[in-house]
């Protein structure tokens, strides 16, 4: 039998003990991340609410890779401290799903959900409000206000008054839309860019082609002019076939067949990619998905406050837009010659051979978490001027010629 010394077995538990001590530092160090953050930056003691964020909360992290110290050119260095930027209503699942901030210059923030929890949103260093819930503003203190960066967020026009921020102006450090001029972040439906040049080669885009025009339209209510009665005047110069639920008519038999769908959609020549609304930059999915498109249609497009807001961002000559023809008749009559002049159509898929489109299901928002970081950087007057517009609607046109409403 081999026999221990004494002192080797007082030892080992001593070695044994002070690892397991230490084990249990480092865990409770970790739990308390939130909790220590709150008590040293509010001043005041709450709930920890990391086991509920566990439980439901959809959450976006990323983290930054660090800079190598050799590197000639280093990446900005980040605060060592993650930023909480906290989504509080009902456009939360849709802004965690969709929004990164993979290689952006900050990529420190978090970007949680939590509906209606005022813990977190004392903890954060940013809110977001979504669309028109954005007038229930939670119960914050002047003090943490101060130290905080609110944002309004929107995919929708301001013609509606249910999307309107009524009664808030002056509230927002900023907005994040579909329009260009969005500080700190643009949340556009779709873009285009230039490519290297493809070899030439002779496609006719027309061949086949043997219908007029075609739309979908679920949304039976549009502001400033009224679409399907346009779309309606136009059937007397081409073929227009207007599918969805203002007509209750489909493409094909069955509710859900897209092969069907794609084959009786590449007989047209055109879609009319109209808005519900004529407000500044709002291009939506409408006119990016038929430019995406397999089928090869042209865009026939009616929306913005001008062309040039089409011409900025979508690749050239790749669609028609209504604001350049003074009638419904003569916009008809174009359409019908081109139904015919096939050199004359192709002209409009020029573009494919060096430019390509995009969809912009999750988008990159580097001026997020930048403006987190830096929140000098953002200007109150950036979001007073746009809740300004959106209660007044200043950013909206009404057009009182080519589409306007039928007396």
């Amino acid at each position: 039998m081999i026999s221990r010394s004494p002192t080797r077995t007082v030892g080992a538990l001593v070695v044994v003990l002070v690892f397991c001590l230490a084990a249990l530092l480092l865990k409770s160090d970790k739990d308390k991340k939130y909790s220590s953050r709150l008590e040293e930056r509010r001043g005041f003691d709450a709930p920890d609410p990391v086991e509920n964020v566990k439980q439901d909360v959809k959450i976006k992290r990323t983290t930054s890779t660090p800079t190598s110290p050799s590197s000639t050119k280093p990446k900005i260095q980040e605060p060592k401290k993650n930023k909480l930027i906290l989504s509080i209503d009902g456009g939360g699942p849709w802004l965690t799903s969709r929004l990164h901030f993979d290689g952006c210059e900050y990529s420190n923030c978090d970007l949680i959900y939590r509906r209606d929890n005022l813990d977190y949103a004392l903890q954060a260093d940013a809110l977001i409000f979504f669309q028109r819930s954005a007038y229930s503003l939670l119960n914050i203190s002047q003090e943490v206000r101060q130290r905080q960066l609110w944002f309004a967020v929107s995919m929708e026009s301001p013609s509606y008054a249910w999307n309107r921020y009524y009664s808030i102006v002056n509230t927002f450090n900023g907005s994040m839309t579909y329009e260009r001029n969005s500080v700190p972040a643009q949340l556009a439906y779709g873009r285009s860019e230039k490519t290297a040049r493809k070899p030439s080669t002779y496609v006719n885009y027309a061949k086949n082609k043997t219908k007029g025009a075609y739309a979908y339209v679920s949304n039976c209510v549009s502001k400033e002019y009224d679409r399907l009665e346009v779309m309606k005047q136009l059937k007397k110069y081409i073929d227009v076939d207007i599918f969805g639920r203002c007509t209750n008519i489909k493409p094909c038999p069955t509710k859900v067949d897209l092969k069907c769908e794609a084959k009786a959609h590449s007989q047209y020549r055109f879609y009319f990619s109209f808005e519900n609304t004529l407000c500044r930059d709002y291009i939506t999915e409408k006119f990016w998905k038929i430019l995406k498109n397999e089928a090869h249609i042209i865009p026939v497009a009616a929306g913005g406050l001008s062309v040039q807001e089409y011409t900025d961002v979508a690749p050239p000559d790749s669609f028609i837009h209504v604001y350049n023809f003074s009638s419904v008749e003569t916009l008809g009559k174009y359409l019908k010659h081109l139904m015919t002049d096939d050199n004359a159509y192709n002209r409009y898929h020029e573009w494919r051979s060096n430019y390509s489109v995009e969809l912009l299901e999750k988008r990159q928002t580097c001026g997020l978490c930048k403006a987190v970081n830096e929140p000098e950087s953002i200007k109150s007057e950036q979001g007073r001027k746009f809740a300004d517009e959106r209660l007044y609607e200043r950013s909206c046109k009404n057009l009182n010629n080519l589409l306007a409403k039928p007396h």
